[in-house]
């Protein structure tokens, strides 16, 4: 990525958005992955013809978190690249970690913790599929996807994706969960798949979380670095709270719990999975 300079005003303006941006959503940009914040803001400021310091009076003048700047800020900050079936983790949750839940319990709830644009939680859904039957897992099985970006969350629940991001799914599961939408460049997910799929904001910083009933499976994978190592241990010991006895908690293979003071037992023969006892 290509350094651009700024001036001084603006570098200031940039801490300070870093700041808000850690105090209102846990977000961490520590002073060297300033220069990727930059790059994430650079898009809001030119769809709102400001500059950085521009872009951080705004913030400072407008109604709290839930401004139209505030939330555009958020969900550049946060975006992050997804995948279907990303990393390869798969294999074990179709033969170890789901048959795992649905052998204990009628109703399986799992939670896509980072949902982005929904690739994740619809790779979970497409997987359970192909265990239970699709009608089956309508019956069994509810899957929620939460983001703090509003916009991209948006992308997940329309379920429209360019074919391009097609490429890691088996061409059996792309006949069988995908439908075409009349851009020829773009695919729908199947609606019947859509249907066991809900996706909702939330901020992983403010807890404890909102849920009435735990979850058998929760996925948290490529979200933790955003935080403090304070942070991260936080969000890890919330999710605990609200795993049912026996659940699964899946981080990315690029993540670790290590040094972290949690309750959860890793599984010691895969990397990033971790279990409630």
């Amino acid at each position: 990525m290509p350094r651009v300079a700024i001036n001084k005003e603006d570098l200031t303006a940039l801490k300070e958005i870093a700041r808000w941006l850690n105090s209102q959503t846990g977000i961490y940009y520590p002073d060297g992955k300033l220069e990727t914040l930059k790059h994430k803001l650079f898009k809001v400021c030119l769809d709102n013809r400001m500059t950085l310091s521009q872009l951080y009076d705004q913030l400072q003048n407008g109604n709290g978190n839930k401004s139209a700047i505030a939330l555009q800020i958020v969900a550049a900050a946060s975006t992050n690249h997804t995948a279907f079936f990303r990393e390869d983790i798969w294999e074990w949750v179709k033969e170890e970690i789901l048959p795992d839940v649905l052998g204990r319990d009628r109703q399986v709830r799992i939670w896509s913790a980072a949902a982005s644009s929904g690739e994740e939680a619809y790779t979970i859904a497409m997987v359970a599929s192909e265990i239970l039957g699709i009608f089956e897992l309508k019956k069994r099985v509810a899957i929620l996807g939460t983001d703090i970006s509003f916009k991209i969350l948006k992308q997940a629940e329309d379920a429209i994706y360019p074919r391009k991001r097609t490429r890691n799914i088996p061409n059996e599961l792309i006949k069988k969960y995908f439908t075409d939408f009349k851009d020829k460049n773009f695919v729908k997910i199947h609606d019947t798949l859509r249907s066991i799929c809900l996706f909702r904001r939330l901020n992983l910083k403010k807890r404890p979380y909102p849920f009435k009933r735990r979850f058998h499976i929760t996925f948290c994978r490529n979200v933790l670095y955003y935080f403090t190592q304070d942070e991260r241990e936080k969000i890890i010991n919330a999710i605990y709270d609200v795993t049912e006895p026996g659940g699964w908690l899946i981080v990315s293979v690029t993540e670790s719990l290590n040094g972290m003071n949690t309750r959860w037992k890793k599984v010691s023969r895969k990397i990033g999975f971790f279990r409630k006892e």
